[in-house]
């Protein structure tokens, strides 16, 4: 019995020598990249593993991964990449490409930019147009298109005694022929194309309704002094769209 006790308290303990095995210093785990002594060594740069992310080679080198992706130019998410080489030292890898940083002064000698004024009106050039417009009335222009002050004035006047036969600039079609807007009083809008048309203002009488078709040279109204005006004149005015332009670009030279 005795010794039946001592045979098997033997091979209990070869058993637990065969299956305890102790670690040397410097053993390497099965694990890429991995080492129990790389804390104490130092590491200068690191190649990128499969299964690698920067938080975990962070933590295995024993430097914050926010650290390490500024030091290797690495943004947000941290993505990095299987054989990417990394610097795990203080001194940051230099980049493959650098930002041009924009310069304050140039480096070349540049021509200074001329100032031009802009123009009082502040409005567009005259454009090309199918239209030919004709003058809607044989007077002295007695104000001309652009700034008054603080204000536009978005056409030009042309003074006559009342009564006075207003011709339309260009056949065309009546859109308006009332005097509800404010300041121009009996007030009359032909439209000539897609994006032109022409407006005749503080008219004394308007001779055509909204709808009518007029050829070029028909009388459309007469001089007057409605809206806001100081004397009898006709306030004319271009419009390409719904900006105005200088009249005096599309009329014939006089």
């Amino acid at each position: 019995m005795a010794v039946a006790l001592r045979i098997i308290c033997l091979i209990g303990i070869f058993t637990l020598t065969a299956c305890y095995k102790t670690e040397l210093p410097g053993y390497s785990y099965s694990k890429p990249g991995y080492s129990k002594q790389k804390k104490s060594r130092s590491y200068s740069t690191y190649r990128v593993r499969k299964g690698d992310t920067l938080y975990s080679i962070g933590k295995r080198f024993g430097v914050d991964h926010k650290l390490l992706a500024r030091r290797n130019h690495v943004r947000y998410p941290y993505t990095i990449y299987v054989g990417q080489r990394l610097s795990l030292t203080r001194t940051a890898a230099k980049p493959k490409y650098m930002p041009i940083p924009k310069s304050r002064k140039p480096t070349k000698s540049v021509k200074k930019a001329t100032y031009k004024k802009p123009s009082a009106s502040h409005r567009k050039p005259a454009i090309k147009s199918s239209v030919k417009l004709r003058w809607p009335l044989n007077a002295k222009v007695t104000s001309r298109f652009g700034r008054r002050g603080s204000r536009m004035h978005d056409g030009i006047d042309i003074g006559a005694k009342e009564g006075t036969p207003i011709y339309a600039a260009a056949a065309g079609e009546v859109v308006y022929s009332d005097q509800r807007l404010s300041g121009y009083g009996k007030l009359i809008i032909i439209r000539h194309s897609s994006d032109m048309f022409t407006a005749y203002a503080h008219n004394q009488r308007n001779l055509v309704r909204k709808g009518s078709r007029v050829k070029a040279g028909a009388v459309i109204a007469r001089v007057g002094r409605t809206g806001r005006t100081s004397g009898p004149h006709l306030h004319f005015e271009v419009r390409r769209g719904s900006t105005p332009v200088d009249p005096l670009a599309y009329l014939p030279r006089r």
